[in-house]
């Protein structure tokens, strides 16, 4: 069955539509300080200083970028589908009268959209690598206490902050699932997926949320950076793991349980 929905979304506008950002915006922001020679302030950007020397940064860099609206943008536009996109093509009503459970169909559905989630991860990652090699060359990184930090280790780093970066992600991809079983309309639960990242920027910024803004979802994204520092700054990424976890069963568990309860072939 996995295997099936797996093939679904490979069929899938929308999924070709988030993997080509994902893709496209490392290679437009090499190709862009290439043209113009110019890039993000050393205080604005992990590593900024290096950028034109050093190919590692690249990656770095738009990953800091892409977490803060474009990343979530894209594992939305999928996970807005999982459910409302049966329903609206009239297929969720023909599946679930075979023998098919619903719970077996949901962690289905549920596996594919993480799935795709880490893929959008791996493409973005990587593809700023590889075009940071192709272009700049790799080289030890200088640390924030300019300690070398060897190109091997460097790689790890890398794909270990966008290992940090997909638990929040998934969460955010629970969220808009809950969103999708609920409404049965695709649009809704994108829209409102966005809605929900933007409204909880906008409350987060205007310090609105008291003593709960560390525990907003959003607030998550940017946790990844800490590993960057030196020593380690543990508690925010420990944080963002328990928190995305939590947010992550929670609306998982919302979306399952509606799911499995609402009239589909009534």
């Amino acid at each position: 069955m996995l295997f099936w929905e797996l093939f679904k979304l490979s069929r899938q506008r929308r999924t070709y539509l988030g993997l080509g950002a994902a893709a496209l915006v490392p290679i437009i922001f090499v190709a862009a300080i290439e043209i113009t020679h110019q890039g993000p302030e050393a205080g604005d950007a992990p590593f900024a200083a290096q950028l034109f020397s050093n190919g590692l940064v690249i990656p770095l860099i738009t990953l800091a970028f892409g977490s803060f609206v474009m990343l979530p943008a894209i594992v939305v536009l999928v996970a807005g589908d999982t459910v409302a996109g049966e329903a609206s093509a009239g297929t969720l009503k023909t599946i679930l009268s075979r023998s098919i459970g619903r719970t077996r169909f949901f962690l289905v559905k549920v596996a594919a959209v993480a799935l795709y989630t880490l893929a959008v991860l791996v493409v973005f990652a990587g593809v700023g690598l590889l075009a940071g090699w192709l272009v700049v060359g790799l080289k030890p990184l200088a640390g924030p206490d300019g300690t070398p930090i060897p190109v091997g280790e460097g790689i790890a780093l890398i794909w270990a902050c966008a290992g940090v970066l997909a638990l929040p992600l998934l969460a955010l991809a629970a969220v808009v699932v809950f969103l999708s079983a609920a409404t049965h309309n695709s649009t809704a639960s994108v829209v409102g997926g966005i809605v929900f990242v933007l409204l909880l920027r906008l409350v987060s910024g205007l310090g609105l949320t008291g003593f709960l803004d560390p525990y907003l979802i959003t607030n998550q994204f940017d946790a990844w950076l800490n590993l960057l520092r030196q020593p380690v700054d543990w508690p925010p990424v420990v944080r963002a793991i328990w928190v995305s976890v939590l947010w992550m069963v929670g609306f998982f568990l919302g979306a399952w349980g509606i799911f499995v309860r609402r009239d589909i072939l009534g």
